[in-house]
Parts: C-alpha cells; structure tokens; sequence
C-alpha cells in the first residue's frame, strides 16, 4: 500500500542508539520489515494519520492513552475520520500524582458489532 499526497511524520527505528531505518515509501510494507527483526519495541508518539493505518492492518500491538485533567474545548482528533472500528481490551492503567491518568490497552482487532 503506497501512501501518496499524506503528510507524514518521520517514522524511524532506533538500534541501540546507532542509525535509523527508514519506513520508504511503502508503509505498511515498512513496518512489517522492521517488527520481523529483532530489537526494541517500534514505538509511535501520536499521529492521526500513521495510527489508522497500523490498526487496520494489524501492525499495532499495544495502544497507550493518556487522560490528563483538563479540558481545552477543541483540539485534534486522535483518531482520523475514516478508521475502521477495533477493539481494545485494557491491559493496565496508572493513576500519576498529577492527576494523569495511562491506560494501556491491547488491540483486539476489529470491532464486532450486531
């Protein structure tokens, strides 16, 4: 799956602190590269855009929210329009002193419904 016209972050791996290796063009294809090799976990910071894509092929193992105690009235979606529904079973949470709340969570797969 070639993604085209789509802003998107750097998406790179980190070996043990030496060089990157970068996804190219083909994303989806990318990723599966990368998780086949041994090494740390390929962690993703945010993106609406990356993230959709990862659920719906299947390449996300672990999604981790984080709910801190404020309200700012808009912002952007964490999840872009257009993502199939999923399932998620949660796996832990932690409530942080200051008020923070991580929820971690499993990815179940498709959303069943009816």
């Amino acid at each position: 799956m070639r993604q085209q016209n789509m802003s998107l972050p750097t998406v790179r791996k980190v070996l043990n602190g030496g060089p990157f290796e970068g996804l190219g063009p083909e994303i989806v294809e990318g990723v599966r590269r990368i998780k086949a090799k041994a090494g740390p976990d390929l962690i993703v910071w945010g993106s609406s855009t990356l993230i959709p894509v990862l659920l719906e092929h299947g390449l996300a193992d672990e999604v981790l929210l984080l709910v801190y105690p404020v309200l700012l009235g808009k912002g952007k979606r964490f999840f872009a329009e257009g993502t199939p529904p999923r399932a998620f079973e949660l796996d832990s949470t932690k409530a942080l002193p200051s008020g923070i709340i991580i929820n971690s969570y499993k990815v179940t797969g498709p959303l069943k419904t009816g």
